[in-house]
């Protein structure tokens, strides 16, 4: 899972490609066809690819191209002034990435109005290569490997990065006030797996919408393809404080899946207030996203911290209806971090606000071991209990939310901070100390206040302690929890599930807490 590695790439100031005319632009002319362009056009892509034998994608590159070290592809930018539609002084700015070794596949991107449609094709003059000079001659049918909208975000004279697609199925989006962190994914196959591969399905083709003038949203589509899927994609992009991004999809699986993973979420967390810092590393903390949050109709709202594990750990987190759930960083103070470049205070939350009825399944957080800040290593995703069947369509919808602030949620307290550590007299067990806020917590009467605490199999409480936190005008609960030592030689770590909420009385006042003691 090397998405860091693609983001470096993001980062850097690879610029954009215009058709400003791309009619005129060069020997290269695009193919201007008349048809309607929508959701149904593209499901029917979808099914046609689905019930024709899988073909890999292109992933052939001249010699030259291919050979690129990191820094090399990184001297390949797009030129700024060519960017589509920015001559027609449009609301939306297109740009489009050069294929290299770090994403080698091509992709066919298009452009299309109410009444048509054109493929872009690859122009190199688009292109400002730097110190490379020249790569010798590359074929016009080499195509693009994804793109970039830009969008003025934050001031009306600049346009700012809104959204990418690049690699895959991963994209990112930002809204005002972001910076890039956590991805996101069309579609997760068998992801966090222990023992097994995962499948990458890969955006083949995408469909652009040509903005009007003044548009506040841009609509995009996507055809998505792998060995055992492929799918259709809308994304309609609201920019904003947050943006929102509203997805529907229709998938035809070619064979069963195990793990289908969809809305999914991947995100970085290396180490937090639950974890010892790194020796020598300067940093209090360093993630993308400090946890993990479910909420259900039935009421259920579960905050999962993230954990940087020893081995690869699955937790399940079960739920029926799901109104959201999503990957976040609710730290958000400056000094929690420390860092003045990577400025993770500024890097998104994203949750997932399912449309319809999803019915029941179970939202899992995968968690990889990372040894530093360039690897994502957490996967959150829907598993439905009704997987896709092959032959029969599957269809889902749902909106994402890409924000700096936390889902309105006014009537229970949130989990402020999470803190581990050993027990004060030895043994073998953890300290926990769970921090509450926020919905007047700190108001209520103590003497009506009770932690609800639940340890699972292979453990006990063996303490608990609530304590007022004058600091955030919440309340901490601590807990001193025990298990048995594990066999000598024993590698896998048992995992034991801790459960915590506040009560007034009989009514819960926070959300619950829910933790993996990896024994």
């Amino acid at each position: 899972m090397n998405i860091r590695f693609f983001r470096r790439v993001f980062l850097s100031r690879i610029a954009s490609c215009v058709l400003a005319a791309v009619v005129c632009a060069g020997p290269v002319r695009a193919a201007i066809e008349k048809l309607e362009v929508n959701y149904d056009y593209v499901r029917q892509q979808a099914a046609a690819r689905a019930a024709a034998p899988y073909q890999e994608p292109d992933r052939e590159l001249p010699k030259r191209l291919a050979e690129l070290n990191y820094d090399q592809i990184r001297d390949i930018r797009f030129k700024p002034e060519q960017a589509l539609w920015r001559n027609e002084g449009l609301p939306f700015q297109l740009h489009l990435f050069h294929r290299s070794a770090a994403v080698r596949e091509a992709v066919q991107i298009r452009e299309f109005s109410a009444t048509h449609v054109q493929t872009i094709p690859f122009i190199r003059d688009f292109f400002d290569y730097g110190k490379l000079g020249t790569l010798g001659s590359l074929r016009s049918s080499l195509g693009y490997s994804g793109l970039r909208l830009h969008y003025p975000l934050n001031r009306p004279d600049i346009f700012d990065e809104l959204i990418v697609f690049h690699g895959a199925s991963y994209f990112r989006a930002l809204g005002a006030g972001q910076i890039y962190g956590l991805s996101a994914r069309g579609l997760a196959i068998d992801s966090g797996v222990p023992g097994m591969p995962e499948e990458f399905p890969v955006f083949t083709d995408f469909w652009i919408g040509k903005p009007r003038p003044g548009a506040t949203s841009i609509t995009l589509y996507a055809l998505l393809d792998s060995k055992r899927i492929a799918g259709a994609y809308e994304f309609i992009i609201h920019p904003g404080r947050p943006t929102n991004v509203a997805v529907r999809a229709e998938l035809h699986a070619r064979e069963a899946i195990d793990v289908p993973g969809f809305a999914p979420l991947t995100s970085m967390f290396w180490f937090g207030k639950n974890s010892d810092r790194p020796s020598g590393d300067p940093r209090p903390q360093v993630h993308d996203s400090d946890g993990l949050l479910v909420h259900t109709a039935d009421g259920a709202r579960l905050w999962r911290p993230l954990q940087n594990p020893r081995v690869i750990v699955n937790t399940d987190l079960r739920a029926v209806k799901p109104l959201r759930f999503g990957l976040l960083q609710r730290e958000r103070s400056i000094a929690a971090y420390e860092d003045f470049e990577a400025r993770y205070h500024e890097r998104p939350s994203c949750w997932i606000e399912p449309v319809g009825d999803w019915g029941g399944g179970q939202v899992r957080l995968a968690e990889l071991p990372t040894a530093n800040e360039y690897g994502d290593n957490m996967v959150a995703y829907w598993v439905p209990d009704q997987k896709p069947v092959p032959g029969q369509p599957f269809a889902l919808a749902y909106n994402m939310v890409w924000s700096l602030e936390q889902p309105a949620d006014e009537k229970l307290a949130r989990v402020v901070s999470t803190r581990v550590g050993n027990l004060p007299h030895g043994g073998w067990g953890q300290l926990y100390w769970i921090d509450f806020a926020g919905a007047g917590l700190g108001q209520r009467n103590p003497d009506n206040l009770a932690p609800q605490i639940d340890v699972g199999p292979g453990a006990k409480l063996l303490h608990q302690t609530l304590i007022r936190h004058p600091g955030i005008d919440g309340w901490r609960v601590a807990l001193q929890v025990e298990g048995e030592a594990p066999p000598e030689g024993l590698a896998k770590p048992r995992p034991v599930e801790l459960r915590v909420r506040l009560r007034d009385g009989y009514e819960p006042v926070s959300e619950t807490w829910v933790y993996t003691w990896l024994q």
